[in-house]
């Protein structure tokens, strides 16, 4: 007797347990627990702008930044090992002091394809009225559109 209770014991557990593997691998196959497919769109690390927003998508990267406490000339932008070229800026230099400037460079930073999760280092470069080429640089996550 004690053998045949012991056996149903381990078959009525052993069949919750698979049933508790079969359901996680589900959920990870339709990405809920995937981490990948929370990847946010945010940078950190910034030590003179305040990030907004960005856009990478596979021919351009797009950021918007908050400018700081004085007026600056935005020079380049590099994403990870990347000049971004020649750069489309809104408002046009000089961007006003704590006024919001949008960055977009001619260059694609990316091999990545539309969905997929990215992590870059972005660099802006900068003058202010006294000082030449400061470079502020934040680590950048999201999805390529």
């Amino acid at each position: 007797m004690k053998g045949q209770g012991a056996i149903e014991y381990l078959m009525t557990y052993g069949w919750a347990l698979l049933v508790i593997v079969v359901v996680g691998a589900a959920l990870y196959a339709s990405g809920v627990l995937n981490p990948a497919s929370y990847t946010s769109a945010k940078c950190t690390g910034f030590q003179y702008f305040v990030w907004q927003n960005q856009k990478m998508n596979t021919t351009d990267y797009v950021i918007e930044v908050l400018n700081g406490r004085e007026d600056v000339s935005i020079t380049n932008l590099v994403v990870d090992t990347t000049d971004l070229g020649a750069l489309t800026l809104n408002p046009a230099n000089p961007v006003g002091a704590g006024k919001k400037a949008t960055i977009d460079g001619t260059a694609d930073p990316t091999t990545k394809a539309a969905g997929d999760p990215f992590s870059v280092t972005v660099t802006v470069i900068y003058n202010t009225t006294t000082i030449a080429g400061i470079r502020d640089s934040a680590s950048c996550t999201g999805r390529v559109q």
